[in-house]
């Protein structure tokens, strides 16, 4: 499943990060929306790293030539924390106007500095040989709190998203803008999503705590689905939103 479904994702994220480089190329001239521009780009890029670090066949690989255990699920993971953070910046960049701009996307850097700042220590503490950083070793503390910071982020940041996303969508419909209103839409959608990965691994983790977990396979089967979804509509609906922004700008020329 797992191999499936992040290998689909990943192909999508290189035909959207593709499609966003020429994008901020094309307009590296610009200033207006430059960081959202490049946010795009680099969001998608480092979700199709993580994605092909969770591919099992690709993590195997990974793990065997660093000789370090875990190695392609911290780097899935911080690439995760990258791409919810970039996509906040490019949202915070289309959304925010100039005299809160630069303190909104400060605050959000610096929520993804200190995310990562308690993973790292997590990680190190608990990582040995025979652990995976999974909901399989949630009877291990350190893979459950670790694992609750991460999806902690994730919940948080997918549900701005959400919420930035549906906010642009609303005002694009009102201003005939199809496309963008569709992809923006679809962002939504996806967003929330990543709210419920978020929830379903979580609430297993806390379930499990408390000892009632569902099981396991099931929440196997779910998450993944879930997190393949989220990433696959995500980028759909962005690649969407900006060629309804370049139909709209040729219009406006015209």
């Amino acid at each position: 499943m797992d191999g499936i479904v992040f290998g689909l994702c990943a192909l999508f994220g290189i035909a959207g990060t593709v499609l966003s480089t020429r994008e901020a190329w094309r307009h590296r001239d610009q200033t207006e929306y430059r960081i959202a521009r490049f946010a795009r780009a680099t969001a998608f890029g480092v979700c199709t790293v993580g994605v092909l670090l969770a591919v099992p066949s690709v993590e195997g690989l990974v793990e065997s030539m660093t000789g370090m255990n875990n190695a392609a699920k911290i780097g899935a993971h911080i690439c995760a924390v990258l791409w919810c953070g970039s996509l906040q910046l490019m949202l915070v960049d289309w959304s925010y106007n100039q005299d809160v701009l630069k303190a909104s996307l400060y605050a959000r850097v610096a929520f993804a500095a200190c995310v990562l700042t308690a993973m790292l220590p997590l990680f190190v503490y608990t990582t040995e040989e025979g652990v995976e950083f999974t909901t399989e070793y949630a009877s291990i503390p350190g893979v459950t709190v670790y694992l609750m910071v991460y999806l902690g982020y994730v919940a948080i940041t997918c549900g701005e998203i959400a919420f930035l996303c549906s906010g642009m969508a609303l005002v694009a419909r009102r201003r005939g803008h199809t496309w963008s209103a569709r992809g923006l839409a679809l962002s939504t959608a996806s967003a929330l999503l990543g709210v419920g990965y978020a929830a379903s691994k979580g609430s297993y983790l806390v379930a499990h705590y408390l000892g009632h977990p569902w099981p396991l396979e099931k929440e196997e089967i779910l998450s993944p689905l879930l997190a393949g979804l989220a990433v696959i509509a995500l980028i759909t609906g962005l690649t969407m939103a900006m060629i309804g922004r370049r139909l709209a700008s040729r219009k406006a020329i015209v």
